[in-house]
């Protein structure tokens, strides 16, 4: 079984490229939906602000039940270890991306998954959920009785300095990153193994 990033990438790599599920077409589709979205939004709203508008990212589904009829052992492992199979899965879906939209990337725009169908026998409740649950791929059916309202956080900051007229960004990781606890990467998108994605201090 795949344990390193880049055997991972591979893997799925492999699995968009299964003529029968038709995954490059779904890919070019839901960039083609992204950027037609942007347009009718921007169009919308015209004397907005666009450069506090965030990007929109193309989001495809990808069924957990054709992922397991091509390889059902790494369907066990991604329910076990759900963050590096994602990481790995967009960094394909990106690749293929790349090929089938060329340039679609502008502004750190980058292809999300979303995974759906069954992932054990049977959904969980919200009163099942314990600290085994924790990092793991779960599907969790019930009610919301009560939410609070959403804080924005900061992300990504760009900073101008004036003396060299360049731009420098910084990203930030809180708790509930995803990232977290995970190897960091590099600039070509290879694991640090070394070095984990931590918390920014303020």
């Amino acid at each position: 079984m795949a344990n390193t990033l880049m055997e991972l990438r591979l893997r799925y790599d492999d699995f968009f490229r299964v003529e029968r599920f038709n995954y490059p077409e779904r890919i070019a589709a839901a960039i083609d939906d992204s950027i037609h979205r942007s347009r009718s939004n921007s169009s919308k709203f015209a004397n907005a602000t666009s450069s506090l508008t965030t990007p929109d990212h193309p989001r495809f589904r990808i069924p957990l039940t054709e992922l397991r009829s091509f390889d059902p052992r790494l369907v066990n492992s991604l329910i076990r270890d759900p963050l590096r199979h994602l990481r790995a899965l967009e960094a394909s879906a990106h690749d293929v991306a790349m090929e089938e939209r060329p340039g679609y990337d502008k502004h750190d725009v980058k292809v999300k998954v979303a995974l759906g169908g069954p992932v054990a026998s049977r959904p969980m409740s919200p009163r099942e959920l314990a600290s085994g649950s924790l990092r793991r791929l779960v599907c969790v059916e019930g009610v919301a009785v009560k939410v609070s309202s959403i804080k924005p956080k900061l992300v990504k900051s760009v900073h101008y300095c004036p003396q060299t007229n360049t731009h420098e960004s910084r990203t930030y990781v809180d708790a509930t990153d995803p990232q977290l606890g995970l190897p960091a990467l590099d600039s070509t998108g290879n694991e640090l193994p070394d070095k984990r994605v931590t918390i920014t201090s303020t």
